[in-house]
């Protein structure tokens, strides 16, 4: 009888962990083909927006390698250029630093955080 008792209360504790890992999960949704004006690679996944005040952010994954992405962001918008190396983690800031590009290595790719400071001077 004891056994029944620990294993139904074992599942109880199960069932709620469960439940409360699935409700701290954040909010993925499908990646758009760009922030305001910062452009997205198209194997972007894992899209995390933080918009709904300035300044808002973006966190995604892609399989892309660290020096590849970043070589990507500086092809596809020019007015960036790497302000900060740290810790694997590089910053690349258009010159009015309105908007940053992080790149951080990933174990299957790269993770990037977008910031966009103010949506006026990053739509110039």
């Amino acid at each position: 009888m004891k056994f029944l008792g620990a294993l139904t209360l074992s599942a109880l504790f199960a069932v709620s962990f469960t439940s409360q890992a699935e409700t701290s999960q954040p909010d993925v949704a499908a990646c758009p083909g760009d922030f305001y004006s910062i452009t997205m690679p198209g194997d972007a996944v894992q899209c995390q927006r933080f918009d709904d005040d300035m300044p808002a952010s973006l966190v995604f994954h892609t399989p892309m390698e660290h020096q590849q992405i970043i070589d990507w962001y500086k092809q596809a918008m020019p007015e960036l250029d790497v302000v900060s190396q740290f810790n694997g983690r590089v910053v690349l800031a258009a010159q009015q630093n309105n908007i940053r590009v992080v790149v951080s290595p990933d174990n299957d790719g790269s993770q990037i955080d977008l910031l966009v400071i103010d949506t006026l001077l990053a739509r110039q």
